[in-house]
């Protein structure tokens, strides 16, 4: 097999997943057995991602690595991703495993910044990667990462299984890209914490408000904010649409006022195919309308694509071809339905709306939980707790 092929498996069989370090929190792996056969199709398959993470915030690292259990070897590797800065050379070193190669890099999301050690063949790999890349900034993702807290700061080492990429072309390094475009990202050491990188690691604590505090947060000092809140679901509006057409560019939803289909937001104009079923090929995501409540107010919140995903575990894309009504954006998979009544934590980000117009309606960016949570079932306090992790 080769790695990037696509396979079909027949006779295998799953078993608990064993050992430490693992690069994916999935509890079951997959097993080859004398009667297991491999078959190789030429076809490209379009809805399996040639990638998958499961990434961790960087403002989660040390609140994580202080949580292990077994500080040296902890249950999962981790998947990370951010803007290299500071890039050094490869270079030999001499350690208690002989002469080594090593190339050090920052790792930063523009308010969080952590050192990345990059071991064996990869570093010199990577040195490489870098030397071609004209592109900045560079988002950079890092799998398979080793934690580890040196100097009151979370070191971050790479093991035989990581893997490099440098401007991945995907959904993930766009989203990072135009984020930190938006909030006016500079490479200077200024932007980063300076507790983090000199003497503390610990982070800045999001705070976790009510829901009758949230609608308070209407203040221009409050704009692009973001603000955690535990709520209960108690309805998913199904006489709104689902999913919707997103700009390519820029992440926005797409309009078709005048027979072209344009983005609402940045006003890219986007070719896409009239007939419904090459709708697919389309870059498709969730929008959901929802009640939720807490014990102290009841509110409308829009869930955006990132936090559905985390939920549902798959893409809008996805659910449609498992849906059997692809030609309507209305009639709701069950999958969708079932949010009623899950009990999550939210991230929310107060939007202009929320300001000038004093708006009620929030957006979900994103819904969170603990790495626990992810990869244990016996700690999974409704069905979203096992599903991937997205971003």
């Amino acid at each position: 097999m080769v790695e990037g092929g696509l396979y079909i498996f027949s006779n295998f069989y799953t078993k608990e997943a064993m050992g430490t370090l693992r690069p994916k929190s999935s509890e079951y792996i997959i097993n080859f057995s004398n009667s297991t056969t491999v078959q190789k199709i030429d076809q490209d398959d379009f809805m399996i991602p040639n990638h998958k993470f499961e990434f961790v915030d960087l403002s989660e690292l040390f609140a994580l690595v202080s949580g292990y259990e077994n500080v040296k070897k902890p249950k999962l590797s981790i998947d990370i991703i951010g803007v290299l800065e500071d890039f050094e050379n490869v270079k030999t070193i001499e350690t208690k495993f002989g002469n080594r190669q090593i190339t050090k890099f920052r790792i930063t999301d523009g308010r969080y910044s952590n050192k990345v050690s990059v071991w064996g063949d990869l570093a010199a790999t990577t040195d490489e990667m870098y030397a071609k890349i004209k592109d900045r900034p560079i988002i950079t993702i890092v799998t398979s990462t080793k934690l580890q807290i040196w100097e009151s700061s979370v070191q971050i080492s790479t093991l035989p299984s990581s893997k490099i990429y440098l401007n991945l072309e995907n959904d993930f390094v766009k989203e990072m890209r135009n984020r930190i475009e938006e909030e006016g990202y500079k490479s200077t050491p200024e932007n980063i914490i300076p507790s983090l990188v000199e003497t503390s690691c610990t982070p800045i604590i999001i705070q976790t408000i009510t829901l009758k505090e949230l609608i308070e947060k209407n203040t221009a000092a409050d704009l692009k904010k973001t603000f955690l809140c535990r709520v209960k679901v108690s309805s998913v509006e199904e006489e709104q649409n689902w999913w919707y057409l997103g700009c390519t560019k820029c992440y926005g939803e797409a309009i078709k006022p005048e027979g072209k289909y344009k983005c609402s937001n940045c006003a890219h104009v986007m070719p896409v195919p009239e007939k419904k079923s090459n709708l697919l090929s389309c870059n498709l995501r969730f929008k959901l309308v929802v009640l939720v409540g807490d014990d102290t107010e009841a509110l409308n919140f829009i869930f955006l694509d990132k936090c559905v995903k985390r939920i549902v575990g798959q893409t809008a894309t996805k659910m449609i071809v498992d849906h059997p009504k692809v030609d309507t954006q209305t009639g709701y998979p069950k999958k969708l339905k079932d949010i009623a009544g899950m009990e999550l934590t939210l991230s929310i980000l107060i939007n202009d709306d929320n300001v000038s117009l004093k708006s009620q309606i929030f957006e979900a960016v994103d819904v969170c939980y603990k790495i626990s949570e992810l990869s244990s079932p016996s700690g999974a306090k409704h069905p979203a707790s096992s599903v991937s992790t997205f971003t």
